[in-house]
């Protein structure tokens, strides 16, 4: 079972295909190997070095209680590790929701690594707060909410998100939620990064309209999934991949 250790944090990481390297961020709560289960990375390998890692916090990397080890800057750190790991310069970075918030972070913290970017379900401009405002339309006034909580309830819906959970450091899985709650302000980052990139997001997602907002400063593609919400944009991938594999061909292509 291969790991980086290189940040000083052990990631577990996979390789699958051959091509431009491709590094796959999952979601809060998911893992590196549900973007397989969900039928992306046998969509990829063809064409592409498919890299899917286990974000700290989740799986089989490591499970710190340290609120400051899941903060975004050590969140690039980790992903750095597996690049370094596997002698990659540069790759191009798609992530879903928490992992389109990692992704935001390289384009801060290290543009140089990446060839393109692929942002989905994640607003950079605002980020998760726009999701707890959306929610709490559906709330009672002055309820008191456990949002880890909240998360978890809807995530048990989903058998490998279950599974997941139930395996998972739960401590561990609450201080990642925690830190992606600082996440305003990454849209300069892919704005200043100059690097080719595709925003999308479920039409129902509380984050569409910023994204697309977002997309266009950035000199961006942006996509719209019709009829989803933000884990349908996600588990919907035959209506995902035609966005983006149009997007990277004509990335590496150029």
């Amino acid at each position: 079972m291969p790991f980086a250790t290189k940040s000083g944090r052990r990631i577990h990481y996979e390789v699958q295909g051959h091509g431009p390297p491709l590094l796959l961020f999952h979601g809060l709560l998911q893992l590196g190997s549900h973007w397989s289960l969900k039928g992306y990375v046998p969509a990829l390998t063809d064409a592409y070095t498919v890299v899917t890692f286990d974000s700290l916090g989740h799986g089989q990397s490591d499970t710190p209680h340290d609120l400051e080890a899941y903060g975004l800057r050590h969140r690039v750190e980790d992903a750095l590790s597996v690049l370094d790991t596997l002698s990659i310069d540069r790759a191009h970075a798609w992530g879903y929701s928490m992992g389109g918030w990692t992704v935001c972070g390289l384009a801060s913290f290290a543009p140089e690594r990446l060839a393109s970017y692929v942002v989905g379900g994640w607003d950079p401009a605002v980020g998760l707060p726009v999701a707890y405002a959306a929610l709490e339309k559906q709330l009672r006034p002055g309820k008191d909410v456990d949002w880890f909580q909240v998360l978890l309830f809807g995530a048990r819906r989903a058998p490998e998100l279950a599974e997941a959970i139930d395996a998972g450091d739960l401590e561990a899985l609450r201080l990642c939620l925690k830190a992606c709650e600082k996440s305003a302000g990454l849209d300069e980052a892919l704005v200043r990064s100059g690097r080719p990139g595709l925003l999308y997001c479920g039409a129902m997602d509380p984050y569409h309209d910023s994204m697309k907002a977002v997309a266009a400063r950035a000199g961006a593609a942006f996509a719209t999934i019709e009829h989803a919400d933000h884990g349908g944009a996600w588990a919907k991938a035959p209506k995902v991949l035609p966005h983006v594999l149009p997007f990277l061909e004509s990335v590496a292509r150029s």
